[in-house]
């Protein structure tokens, strides 16, 4: 049983960022977002507002979708993240 449940944290845990964001099925907020790419809330909503990060406005809310977040680490690369 152990065993069993290491190999499926292993399976977890070899996952890309980028499919393991891909995997969730609802829009994600700044908070969540930060949280998994390990920056702070403001960076993201920052990007968002300049139009550097995919994201889209439900009234004054701002949300991401994971596809596009997951396609966007993948476009992304190793490119940096921030201007030179």
């Amino acid at each position: 049983m152990e065993t069993k449940n290491l190999g499926e944290r292993s399976g977890h845990q070899l996952m890309s960022l980028a499919s393991r964001i891909k995997a969730i099925h609802h829009a994600i907020t700044a908070e969540e977002l930060a949280e998994l790419l390990k920056v702070s809330r403001l960076t993201i909503l920052r990007r968002a507002k300049r139009g550097t990060i995919p994201s889209f406005r439900v009234g004054s809310c701002v949300r991401f979708d994971p596809a596009n977040i997951s396609r966007w680490l993948v476009d992304m690369g190793v490119k940096r993240m921030s201007k030179p």
